[in-house]
């Protein structure tokens, strides 16, 4: 699994099964192949839920996993309004240029109700330990960020401006799992045995929070 997708699938699980009922119609929008949501359907198997990405062979990966797919842009989503009862948008924002045309996406086809669950970094992106300015920019952007993070504040608005209003809001990626990350995959020295050790550090990310660098926004659609 992915550095990043086990990362998210540690920190974000439990408490995304805690928003979701079981016969909910739930929407993943940018996740490639789907590997949290995977895990949620066989937690709950009556589960509706739909991947949407522009990366067909994620597609392909996510349908092994039970899941439904559409192949399209998250900035013009070929689906009704008001039809989805929570939206998954995690790790994504940062990569789209017109962020506010993605939360007016999210927003139309969110149920009077409904459940955004966001995550994207802080205002002034991911950085690791141990390294220069210049190279923890290099790294947003290698990552694809087209802007290095948010404020909680401009994410408010943002959200505000589309009818969604946050009821909860946490993080994750912390200080800890940072350090391990930067000694395990970024290029350089690398810790013997260094699936393991990251392994262990996410297994923490629900319960230590220290400097931890993005955000986790629970919205709901007025």
């Amino acid at each position: 699994m992915r550095p990043g997708t086990l990362l998210r699938l540690h920190a974000l699980q439990k408490l995304i099964a805690a928003q979701i009922h079981a016969d909910a119609v739930v929407l993943d929008i940018g996740s490639y192949d789907g590997a949290l949501s995977g895990k949620l359907k066989q937690l709950m198997p009556d589960l509706d839920i739909t991947l949407l990405d522009i990366d067909e062979a994620g597609l392909e990966l996510a349908r092994q996993k039970g899941l439904k797919t559409v192949n399209a842009s998250a900035l013009e989503m070929p689906l009704a309004n008001n039809s989805a009862d929570i939206v998954l948008c995690l790790d994504l924002i940062e990569h789209i240029a017109d962020d506010n045309i993605l939360i007016k996406q999210i927003s139309r086809v969110l149920k009077k109700q409904g459940k955004l669950i966001l995550t994207t970094p802080d205002l002034n992106g991911v950085t690791f330990p141990f390294m220069s300015n210049q190279q923890n920019e290099a790294i947003n952007r290698q990552w694809g960020h087209l802007r290095p993070g948010y404020s909680l504040q401009q994410l408010r608005q943002l959200l505000e401006n589309n009818d969604i209003i946050i009821e909860k809001n946490s993080r994750y990626f912390n200080l800890l799992t940072r350090l391990v990350y930067r000694f395990c995959y970024i290029p350089g020295p690398t810790l013997p045995a260094r699936d393991m050790w990251y392994k262990l550090a996410t297994r923490l990310e629900p319960y230590f929070k220290f400097k931890a660098q993005e955000h986790i926004i629970i919205g709901r659609k007025i």
